[in-house]
Formats: structure tokens, C-alpha cells, sequence
């Protein structure tokens, strides 16, 4: 197995410096819910633990695998006229697990679905302006599907032509006996059980009849909706073990939510078909035909992860679009240096740009750039909770939740452009409130009217922290609002706590490891 490249900690404390914010650039105020660096925070507070998010949990850096088949030399043209969609497949097929494709420069038509459905596969291009996929239809007259609802085109909200494909195999590890707390780092088991220090492990929880569980993904202060209460299983949560002590296990991270007996608490393992695989420095280009209206979108989708885990998408820009990246019942991925960009549509150009829905946790949407309007720019949906934006910017920028509980998720440091759609969410109304409990907007800049502060019958317990000179508010059971002049240090939350674990991990290494002796490390394998 190859080893991984392990990050600088000290690379980790980012310098970010974006546009106008919506006070004066002047910077040096700190928030009572972290204070200069984290001395003020604990794992239990409302403010959440962000700093797993992306591939690797955090720890690692993305791979380059090497180029070992080239889709010119099984017959790819590239010339904009040929349909190279053989070659791709035939690629993606054989090419050897730790190896990338290359798509050297050139227009290569795309009429059909290409799948990556093993681990350690790449698909790469030599830039997003060079090597560029020109599909020429939609996926509705590719793959024809039934209308959803009666209403909503399937292709609206799933699909595209590059996808990532796995499933999660995890064998069921044993019950969960004792009670636990938010913030708590350690779970006991019925029984002492094979697991390891270095296992990852997945907590599962099942919703009972009285939706008590549902309840406390809205902070114990809203009810959920009649569509929400049909998934039985909500959380599904992955840390790894660190300590075994008979059958107390000891995590790497801080449980997100509280363990109680009558939601029937189990640990699986985590092992995810599909792992290790990426898209990277593509481009995407469909036809530029009018965009269809809300839920009547054709399929013009670029990259759909499903069941992955440490997958990424990295310098890849999308043009014309209706869905950029779909990101469903994933783990750990990472988006970084996505671009979406419209040439011949006009006015709202794309339904979805970055999505992160299905119970998808701990993904990184990073360096992003909006250049024109989606319907729903940023959007998390359906329990997704840890997903961490941040470096990004936009036209206008909409950080759409889009209901059935999406928790504890972070926008930090951010150029929204124009604030006027910041909190506009949709979803369909049977789904419940917006969004979960704690979701946290921390430094965010833009221009213009300030549009009105999220309802707390549909955000509970949001935290505002440099993101507006709203009220300020410290309810316990309400938002917690800070302002000041400038921006809040740190300017972005994700990088600061990243940097605190880091920190935190040295220390403890340091301290554990006789003198002379090289420390270790683990983190989530992407291979």
C-alpha cells in the first residue's frame, strides 16, 4: 500500500485574503464560542468539530497516482466530432489500481455514461480549458427515466456523465451498551469485540417511533417532517479507534450527536467499495441550450460520487451545466479548485452546483468559484452534517439547505458577491425545517442589502459569527449572533481548528514517543 504524504501543520494555517467584506477589512476580533485559538471551545459546545472534513479525514494528502493508459492510444480523438466514449470506458476499465487516465488536450465527445467503479482509478486531463468533455445530449434522452412525483425529471437532482460509484460493505461489529453524550470520545460495547486501534468503525442509529432521534438532529427544538420520518436510520457516523480497553472503545473525534439505548446504537466497519478515485484537471462543456425549468432540468450533469469514500473532484470546471457535483452517501471527499461557468445560458444557469446530500459527511468544498447563478448554488440536503465550504466565491452566492436535517455543516470564509440570496433554501415543505441543529456561516463577505436572518422555526440553534451585522444573540436554545468591525480571527474557523488537531497530535506524539524514537501516525486509507 502506498504510503501517504502527510500535510505541514504549519501549512494548515492559511493566510486568506478575499474580497470586500461587509464591514471595513480591519480583522483581530474573536468570538466567545472559540476565543484566539480554541481555548474557549469544547466538543460538547454548539459550536461543531469541522476539522476531519475531506479526503483523508483531513490528514493526508491527495495522492498523484501515475499515468498508466493514455485514451488516445485506445483510439480517442479528441477532435470534437468523433464520439470517444469507448475509449474512456475501455480506460477506466483496465487501467491498473494506483493508476491515472490522461486525456491529453482536445474536445472529446462524451455520449454515454463513464463509470469509475474501482478503487484507485483516476480520470485526468491536462487543465480544464485543454482537455474538455463535449456530451452533446442530456442523460433524459441517453437514459430515458419516469418523471419523480409526477413532476420533477429524474436528471434534476441525480446523475451524470462521469460518476463515481461504490457501496459500503461493513460487516456488523456489535451493539452498543452504555449511553453517550455529544462531545463524548468513547462508545462501550455489549461485549469486548476484534476490533483494533486503527479500525474505522461506522455508529449507526435508528430512529424510533416517538422521532425522538430526529429531534435532536433539530437540537431537541423542532419536529421533523412526514417525509423525514421515513428513514429509519439517520446517522450513520465513521470515526476511527484510536484505543480498545476490553470493550470500551476510544475515538478520534468527538461523537456528533448523543447515544441512547432506545435508538438501538451499533458499530459496523467501514468498508467502502470504492475509495482512492478521483477527476482531476477536466473540463466540461455541454451544448448551451436553454436551461428547462426548476425540476424539469434534462440531465446536463457533470460528476455524480455516490458511496464513496476519500474520492475528490480537483480543478475541474463545468460549463452550461444543470448539475455540477453530486455528492450522495459519501465520506471524507474532497472538492477543490471546482469552477462553474456559463457561456451561452443566460440568467439562472444550473439547478445544483455543489450538492452534498444522503447522509454524505465530512466532505471539503474548497477554492470554488460560482461565475454564474445556479438555482441552488451550495446546497446540503438529507442528514448530511460535517461538510465543511470554505475559500470559495460567487455572483450570488445561495447557501441553500434544502431540508430533512441536514446538521451541523460550516460556510467559512467566503466572497458570497452579492448577498441578497445568502439563506434562500427550498426543499419540499413535508420535509421539515431548512435545516438541522448548529449549522455555522463564520466570516462571510459581500455586498449589497442584507438579506433577513434565518428563521429560527427552520435553523436551530445556528451559529452567525462574522457573517453580517445582525443582532446580536446568545440564547441557548436560539442563535448565536456575533458582529464586529472587520472580519473574526480567526478568518476561517475550518483551517483553525484543522491547525488546533494538528497542534493537538504533535503535542501528544511528542509527549508518547521516547527520545530518538520516530513517531507514528494514522489517517483513513485511500487505497
Amino acid at each position: 500500500m502506498k504510503s501517504f504524504r502527510w500535510l505541514n501543520p504549519a501549512a494548515l494555517l492559511l493566510a486568506f485574503s478575499l474580497s470586500a467584506p461587509f464591514a471595513s477589512a480591519e480583522a483581530g476580533w474573536t468570538s466567545a464560542l472559540w476565543g484566539q485559538a480554541g481555548e474557549a471551545w469544547s466538543a460538547d459546545s454548539r459550536l461543531p468539530d469541522f476539522s476531519l472534513a475531506g479526503y483523508g479525514a483531513g490528514q493526508a494528502a491527495i495522492p498523484d497516482y501515475p499515468v498508466r493508459l493514455n485514451v488516445k492510444d485506445l483510439g480517442a480523438k479528441g477532435d470534437g466530432a468523433t464520439d470517444d466514449t469507448a475509449a474512456f470506458a475501455q480506460a477506466l476499465r483496465t487501467v491498473p489500481e494506483g493508476g491515472a487516465v490522461l486525456v491529453p488536450a482536445g474536445r472529446y465527445v462524451i455520449t454515454d455514461v463513464l463509470e469509475i467503479t474501482r478503487s484507485g482509478v483516476v480520470l485526468r486531463g491536462e487543465g480544464p480549458d485543454k482537455s474538455v468533455l463535449v456530451p452533446p445530449k442530456p442523460l433524459s434522452q441517453i437514459h430515458p427515466k419516469e418523471h419523480v412525483d409526477k413532476v420533477k425529471t429524474a436528471y434534476s437532482f441525480t446523475g451524470g456523465f462521469v460518476v463515481l460509484k461504490g457501496s459500503d460493505e461493513g460487516a456488523r461489529l456489535g451493539d452498543v451498551a452504555a449511553p453517550a453524550k455529544r462531545g463524548d470520545t468513547s462508545l462501550t460495547l455489549a461485549a469486548p469485540s476484534s476490533i483494533k486501534p486503527g479500525d474505522w468503525v461506522r455508529l449507526v442509529l435508528q430512529n424510533p417511533e416517538d422521532n425522538s432521534l430526529l429531534r435532536h438532529l433539530h437540537g431537541g427544538l423542532l419536529e421533523p417532517g412526514e417525509d423525514t420520518v421515513k428513514m429509519r436510520r439517520p446517522v450513520d457516523w465513521a470515526a476511527q479507534v484510536v484505543a480498545v480497553d476490553g470493550a470500551r472503545l476510544t475515538l478520534n473525534r468527538p461523537l456528533r450527536v448523543d447515544v441512547r439505548p432506545e435508538w438501538r446504537p451499533q458499530l459496523f466497519a467501514l468498508a467502502p467499495t470504492l475509495r482512492g478515485s478521483g477527476v482531476e484537471k477536466l473540463g466540461f462543456e455541454f451544448p448551451g441550450v436553454p436551461k428547462r425549468p426548476h425540476l424539469q432540468e434534462e440531465g446536463y450533469n457533470a460528476i455524480h460520487i455516490t458511496g464513496a469514500v476519500n474520492c475528490w473532484v480537483r480543478d475541474v470546471t463545468v460549463t452550461d451545466a444543470d448539475n455540477g457535483v453530486i455528492m450522495g452517501g459519501s465520506r471524507f471527499c474532497t472538492v477543490d479548485g471546482f469552477v462553474a461557468r456559463a457561456a451561452k445560458r443566460k440568467g439562472m444557469t444550473g439547478h445544483h452546483a455543489l450538492w452534498a446530500t444522503g447522509r454524505t459527511q465530512d466532505a471539503l468544498f474548497i477554492r470554488f468559484r460560482c461565475d454564474t447563478t445556479y438555482v441552488h448554488d451550495l446546497t446540503v440536503e438529507g442528514f448530511a452534517s460535517g461538510n465543511v465550504f470554505t475559500r470559495g466565491s460567487g455572483v450570488a452566492l445561495n447557501c441553500d439547505h434544502h431540508r430533512n436535517a441536514p446538521y451541523e455543516n460550516l460556510f467559512t470564509d467566503l466572497d458570497a458577491g452579492s448577498v441578497r440570496r445568502l439563506f434562500e433554501s427550498s426543499g419540499r415543505g413535508d420535509r421539515g425545517p431548512h435545516s438541522g441543529a448548529r449549522t455555522t456561516f463564520w466570516n462571510i463577505r459581500g455586498a449589497g442589502k442584507l438579506p433577513a436572518m434565518p428563521p429560527a422555526a427552520h435553523w436551530p440553534l445556528i451559529n452567525l459569527v462574522g457573517a453580517g451585522a445582525y443582532p446580536a444573540a446568545r440564547a441557548a436554545d436560539g442563535p448565536w449572533v456575533e458582529s464586529g468591525v472587520g472580519e473574526p480571527a480567526p478568518a476561517n474557523l475550518w483551517a483553525a481548528q484543522v491547525a488546533r488537531r494538528a497542534a493537538s497530535a504533535a503535542a501528544t506524539s511528542a509527549a508518547s514517543t521516547p527520545r530518538g524514537a520516530p513517531g507514528k501516525r494514522a489517517a483513513l486509507s485511500g487505497r
